[in-house]
């Protein structure tokens, strides 16, 4: 009975110590949230894709700006607001696009609010004078990927201007109970094409204050087993192996068996 106890506490101790590991946010008493310092905006980066709007109550003042594909279009091959799937504008290594009349434009390092100014005002010596019209830029290839020990792992489509790292594990159907809260990895490319590794601990509440917080365009997030579940993986290697075994030997004993007979 003695042992038994004694095992029952070590259990409950084990337990504990385990659980110690997975809340979100163990320390949010503690949490300035004054440091952090700086309200994100996502910027544009190459290899971007963009759909860039321009908008007019007079479309035919802004058609020359609203190319379209042209496999799209009607038989009599006009470009007009109904019908064929926007032209798209790739963000080259260099940072620039090539934008109709006015030739190349620098969006790289640009938030979309910025973007929209500098590409009207790039537009507006092709436009009739007092016409009305507005820009929208769109990123078309915003996307993450979240993976490793979540339910869900994915790519997924964001589709507005950020993301947090919270929100990204949110579209993944979150960690499992396996997966590591202090050393999660945020693999991000620069524009040498070289990778960044950071490591976040979301058990800590200043997570909110990291720049690695908020997601960027194709960044990756990655969840790391815990010991538990790699200790479990390998048990299950091994039961693999010795049933494989033991079913190999029967096999070989009921095979000379039947030729010694």
């Amino acid at each position: 009975m003695k042992n038994i106890l004694l095992g029952v506490v070590a259990l409950l101790l084990v337990s504990c110590a385990n659980y110690k590991n997975i809340p979100y946010f163990q320390n949010a008493q503690e949490y300035d949230g004054s440091q952090a310092g700086y309200l994100y905006d996502m910027t544009i980066k190459p290899k971007d894709l963009l759909t860039i709007f321009v908008y007019s109550s007079y479309p035919e003042a802004v058609e020359q700006f609203a190319l379209r594909d042209p496999s799209l279009l009607g038989d009599d091959n006009k470009i007009t607001q109904s019908r064929g799937h926007l032209h798209q504008y790739i963000v080259e290594n260099d940072g620039q696009i090539t934008f109709p009349l006015v030739g190349k434009i620098k969006l790289e390092g640009l938030t979309i609010s910025q973007a929209n100014d500098l590409i009207k005002e790039k537009v507006a010596p092709y436009i009739k004078e007092g016409v009305d019209y507005i820009v929208n830029v769109l990123i078309d290839n915003y996307e993450i990927t979240v993976m490793g020990e979540v339910k869900k792992p994915n790519t997924f489509t964001v589709n507005r201007n950020k993301i947090n790292v919270l929100e990204a594990l949110a579209m993944a159907g979150d960690m499992t109970i396996y997966g590591k809260r202090d050393n999660v990895k945020l693999l991000r490319q620069r524009p040498d094409g070289e990778y960044e590794i950071h490591e976040l601990d979301l058990r800590d509440a200043n997570i909110l204050n990291s720049p690695y917080y908020y997601m960027q365009q194709r960044d990756v997030l990655y969840v790391e087993p815990n010991e538990a579940m790699a200790q479990n993986a390998q048990i299950g290697r091994t039961r693999q192996l010795w049933v494989r075994g033991a079913h190999i030997t029967i096999s070989l004993g009921s095979l000379l068996y039947r030729v010694l007979k």
